[in-house]
């Protein structure tokens, strides 16, 4: 049963239907791109063969597969602090593990964009609006053998950008989608190593008010490994690496159009589409995690440390990061995360 439900998702992931997806500066709802949890954005956002806990409802859902207890999550963090004061981000996750069938999960996503301003198409001022996005997805993973864990995860994405269109365009500027993530994760008979992979936010287009403008979604391929090297009674450390690749999608088929982006540009441009993010954390008896990483992003132009640390106690952990980025939109940007297990 757990491995025709797998299938069915891939079937539809790649079915045959016409959609479009385009770099993500061109692409809507990229709130979905933000990465939640402290502990990632501590550790440089590398975390693909990491998500053996509740966020990996977001980062590759085949991470469910490790789990045997319950979790549940929360962070917040105040949203490009340099530019804007009132807007905030939101996450909740849960997962369990259910007997006989594997993991699953729910997650909701909120990115509050506080109060626009309202203009005509003169530049005169109308008064104010609220716009926000929100998500809402559900996972699973397993065991398909001793060494593979596969995940699928499906969500549904509402975005809210205003109640009224600009100047002349009538109707209103709210939109929803639905998209797929797809994971794996391998153990590699390397002590410590593992391997993952990760497809995410695949599904149709988004639009608001005018149909042949509609806007794709921020559609991704990550990789990564992990390993721990060293693995004593009190002390741990792993080093992570992920590599995190803009998909463009052009006409044709889903199938088609996943690949096709790897190739429609130049070699020089399709390497430069190439983020890498680089972790390391260093953990004393399961108590204390320091934290430390680096996230490149050339054609993005965020090139920054990270730094943080997690406390836990018994059922309890805390996690905090701080993302120096200077001169960026991201400047100062600091996360605070919670999670239980039980």
């Amino acid at each position: 049963m757990r491995r025709w439900i797998l299938v069915g998702a891939l079937s539809v992931l790649l079915g045959t239907s016409h959609s479009h997806a385009t770099n993500e500066s061109q692409a809507a709802a990229l709130f979905l791109l933000i990465e939640p949890g402290a502990w990632v954005g501590a550790m440089g956002g590398s975390f693909v063969t990491l998500s053996q806990d509740v966020l990996c409802t977001y980062y590759n859902p085949a991470g469910l597969a490790g789990q045997r207890d319950k979790q549940l999550t929360f962070m917040h963090t105040d949203w490009l602090p340099a530019l804007v004061s009132d807007m905030y981000y939101e996450y909740f996750g849960y997962s369990q593990y259910l007997k006989g069938w594997g993991n699953v999960g729910v997650a909701f996503t909120f990115l509050d964009m506080g109060k626009q301003i309202y203009t005509t198409e003169y530049g005169t001022e109308q008064g104010t609006f609220h716009s926000y996005d929100a998500a809402l997805s559900f996972s699973y993973g397993t065991y398909m053998s001793r060494r593979l864990a596969l995940g699928v995860t499906l969500k549904f994405v509402y975005s809210h950008l205003a109640e009224t269109g600009a100047g002349h365009e009538r109707g209103k500027g709210i939109g929803s989608s639905v998209a797929m993530d797809l994971g794996l994760l391998y153990y590699t008979s390397v002590p410590g190593l593992r391997v993952g992979a990760a497809l995410k936010n695949v599904g149709p287009k988004i639009s608001y008010i005018d149909v042949a403008q509609a806007d794709p979604l921020p559609t991704y391929f990550a990789v990564g490994a992990s390993w721990k090297v060293l693995d004593t009674e009190y002390n741990d450390v792993v080093i992570v690496l992920d590599l995190y690749k803009p998909l463009v999608r052009r006409k044709g088929s889903r199938l088609q159009a996943l690949l096709s982006a790897w190739t429609d540009e130049g070699l020089k441009e399709e390497l430069e589409q190439v983020d890498l993010h680089l972790g390391v954390e260093y953990t004393y008896s399961s108590f204390l995690a320091l934290r430390a990483g680096y996230s490149y992003d050339k054609d993005g132009e965020l090139k920054t440390p990270t730094f943080g640390f997690g406390l836990r106690y018994n059922w309890i952990q805390m996690d905090y990061a701080y993302l120096p980025a200077r001169n960026t939109a991201l400047e100062d940007n600091q996360r605070f995360s919670v999670t239980l297990r039980w």
